[in-house]
């Protein structure tokens, strides 16, 4: 059925995908901190490419920047007339993108909140916003059933691709060396797009209910996907076909991420739980109670040591290195 545009069905669907390097699970994540000042749902978390810094957003309509070394609020970046539904870091750590559920769609200073540019081409919600690994374009799925790349210095609109669907643009990911870009639908179809001429590359099958999270492994060789049919699918990103399925979620899957190293996968949902899984095994290492509430989103920092989960009211840190 079409996406849910209630903002209750829409924040189960949001998640967040961070792009790293580097790292590997040991033992059992360990929560070291829990951040306390959204008043409503949390729906996007990212992370300083240093790993220093995490901006967060939400239900309540403001952006904010806390220090990760010492879990506290920085700072209230902006306040938005709408729910905030999606955020990016920009890889020289200096700019986030932010979304917003009225179409508003910008890149802000890090620091300070300052609007440093302004992107005109959505009226309806911004679901989802992904910075290229090079840091030059600015990609952008909307409600509206499009999917705009942009020139993220610039601010000029160099492609609008339509799914030709009546379903949302739910999920996308940059293949790592940019040259694709894979998003997610409603209709439960995930699909590869050239970022050189905006021509749909393949079409992969395989979901039965709306696709929520896409990831790129940082090799470029696998893909996975997260889904309201509670399963999470790994995809050879070379040929397009299905390697495995991955199922232990009991409920609806909002967010997934590759480790730094490809060796593990780690996702969250309406479980309540984040759960991570041997990339090369595919088995399920661990299952951790993450919250009272859903899990909306998660983030993982660049050196590999720290996971960050969203859920209602408040961000969990974790440590993932010993």
């Amino acid at each position: 059925m079409p996406w849910n545009h209630s903002l209750i069905g829409f924040l189960l669907g949001v998640s967040i995908f961070c792009s790293c390097r580097s790292g590997v699970a040991t033992d059992r994540p360990k929560q070291i901190d829990l951040l306390d000042g959204h008043d409503r749902w949390v729906l996007a978390v990212a992370i300083s490419p240093d790993s220093k810094w995490l901006v967060s957003c939400g239900d309540d309509q403001i952006l904010r920047r806390w220090d990760l070394r010492t879990g506290k609020l920085v700072r209230i970046l902006r306040r938005f007339e709408s729910a905030i539904t999606t955020v990016a870091y920009h890889s020289d750590g200096k700019r986030v993108a932010v979304g917003a559920y009225d179409g508003t769609l910008q890149v802000l200073n890090a620091q300070n909140g300052n609007v440093l540019k302004s992107f005109d081409g959505h009226d309806v919600a911004v679901t989802v916003v992904r910075f290229d690994p090079s840091g030059k374009y600015l990609a952008s799925g909307s409600a509206d059933d499009s999917l705009v790349l942009w020139d993220a210095n610039q601010g000029d609109e160099l492609l609008t691709i339509h799914q030709g669907n009546e379903y949302d643009v739910t999920a996308l990911a940059f293949s790592p060396d940019g040259g694709r870009i894979v998003t997610g639908d409603g209709e439960s179809e995930i699909k590869v797009w050239s970022t050189t001429n905006g021509e749909e590359v393949e079409t992969l099958r395989g979901h039965t209910e709306t696709v929520t999270a896409l990831a790129y492994s940082p090799s470029g060789k696998h893909l996975v996907s997260a889904s309201w049919d509670d399963t999470l699918r790994v995809w050879d990103a070379r040929t397009g076909e299905e390697v495995h399925v991955l199922r232990g979620h009991t409920a609806d899957i909002t967010s997934v991420m590759f480790s730094p190293d490809d060796s593990y996968i780690v996702s969250a949902g309406d479980d309540k739980t984040i759960r991570i899984w041997n990339a090369e095994t595919h088995q399920l290492q661990t299952t951790i109670p993450a919250h009272n509430d859903p899990v909306i989103c998660l983030a993982i920092s660049s050196n590999g040591r720290l996971l960050v989960s969203g859920s209602k009211e408040v961000i969990g840190v974790w440590t993932l290195l010993q």
